[in-house]
């Protein structure tokens, strides 16, 4: 459960409007994978991370404190958020470093099985029940997995690109910084939460950049890059509310199901614009993977 943000006189809309704003959430998140090929074109993965963030963080604290949400944190919130900022620092770290490796179309299709990582951390660290759904989901998700990273051949499977295996780790680092700071989010507006523990890995990005290429990292910028730059920090960050106002008028179960359609979204993108193959693997494997990802997620215990 997460606290949900709305905003100042913001009024009910129909419930057409909460699902073209979901839609546009998972849109604009299956875009950002192809948004980051774009930039680690003319900069490295961790200057894409504080470019991104450096841009899109200030934007994330004027709407929680416009929002009316206080910063205040109580002593016993102090464990949850150093283990949730030291997470968060690990994924988005390593994850512009897989798809710098590996493809967008691919990245999008393996990010999905999240969920399902979620649920099987969830049984092992917090003894929470693990359903036959769920155990069926995964064993068809890991299927899919499998033919996304060996191309269809799975003699080549530990040959795949190694980009492949550490997007896979980050679907592993958001399922724990999740239960990391399950409890937290409980207490405290999620927004507000997502603001502190963000701070340590843009502040680190940042000074990466700025002793690795200083103010001439931006002569290396192209049109395409600003507008890449531009999309990631301001429309990603963006999408963050959105989507907490999607879910208070749609419903958790019902905004959920708009994410497997991020995967589809980052392909019509990926495609035709960065020349990306979308083989048969990649369809089959994408395939089980959602299907997988659905079969866990059904039912009312998910």
């Amino acid at each position: 459960m997460t606290a949900v943000l709305t905003p100042p006189g913001a009024t009910p809309r129909p419930v057409v409007g909460a699902r073209l704003l979901l839609l546009g959430c998972v849109v604009v998140w299956g875009w950002t994978f192809v948004a980051m090929k774009i930039l680690l074109k003319v900069v490295d993965p961790i200057e894409v991370v504080g470019l991104r963030f450096g841009l899109g963080l200030p934007l994330l604290f004027l709407i929680a404190k416009r929002s009316g949400s206080g910063f205040a944190f109580a002593p016993r919130d102090a464990g949850p958020l150093t283990v949730g900022a030291a997470l968060i620092c690990v994924h988005f770290l390593v994850q512009p470093i897989g798809v710098h490796l590996t493809t967008a179309t691919k990245t999008g299709w393996i990010i999905a099985v999240t969920p399902l990582v979620l649920a099987l951390l969830s049984g092992w660290l917090l003894r929470e029940t693990v359903t036959r759904a769920h155990r069926a989901g995964i064993a068809m998700a890991s299927a899919g997995i499998l033919l996304l990273v060996s191309q269809g051949d799975l003699r080549q499977l530990w040959q795949g690109s190694a980009g492949d295996w550490l997007v896979l780790g980050t679907a592993f680092t958001w399922a724990l910084y999740t239960i990391a700071t399950r409890d937290l989010s409980r207490r405290c507006p999620s927004l507000v939460v997502t603001c502190a523990v963000f701070v340590p890995v843009t502040v680190m990005a940042l000074a990466w950049a700025a002793v690795h290429s200083g103010p001439a990292i931006f002569s290396r910028f192209s049109p395409l890059a600003w507008g890449a730059l531009a999309f990631l920090a301001v429309l990603g960050t963006l999408a963050q509310w959105f989507w907490q106002i999607g879910v208070a008028r749609l419903g958790a179960a019902k905004a959920g199901m708009f994410l497997y359609l991020e995967p589809l979204a980052t392909t019509a993108l990926a495609v035709p614009l960065l020349g990306e193959p979308l083989t048969p693997a990649i369809v089959a494997g994408g395939a089980l993977v959602l299907l997988g990802v659905w079969w866990g997620e059904r039912g009312p215990a998910a």
